[in-house]
């Protein structure tokens, strides 16, 4: 993806999420919270009860790295982890009541950093760039996973 222009696909998906990350970490450092810490609050609140290791299978890191996050999330009361009831080595691990609160106000900072991002473009547009996202990962995927 190497070229002389500043447009091309990688560039432009590269800097984009840049500067999403930059604007996001800006957003919730008074929340005293990591970046990869509201990552994974996020897929708890969508996927509430996986175990670890699906966790660092869906966020792509490490079984030791989630390990830690979690230890840090449990230590200030925002997850816990749960005894599976058909298999005792495996924790299942929840979002715990006291964070509710704290990810009803992250939620609203990823509402307005959303808003800001997409300013200007239309519903029709916005949904058409996630549908084209989409189907880039899929392909991106799919050429991983044949080689």
């Amino acid at each position: 993806m190497l070229s002389k222009t500043d447009n091309t696909l990688g560039t432009l998906v590269h800097e984009v999420a840049h500067l999403l990350r930059v604007h996001i970490d800006r957003r919730v450092e008074p929340y005293s919270l990591t970046r990869a810490k509201w990552l994974v609050l996020g897929v708890l609140d969508r996927r509430e009860g996986i175990t670890q290791t699906e966790l660092a299978d869906y966020l792509e890191l490490d079984k030791s790295s989630i390990g830690r996050l979690l230890d840090r999330l449990e230590e200030r009361g925002f997850i816990r982890r749960e005894k599976d009831p058909n298999d005792r080595r495996v924790f299942r691990i929840f979002i715990a009541e006291t964070a509710y609160p704290i990810l009803s106000e992250l939620e609203q900072v990823a509402d307005d950093v959303r808003a800001q991002a997409l300013s200007g473009i239309s519903k029709e547009d916005t949904e058409k760039l996630l549908t084209l996202l989409g189907q880039v990962k899929k392909n991106l995927i799919s050429a991983r996973d044949e080689s």
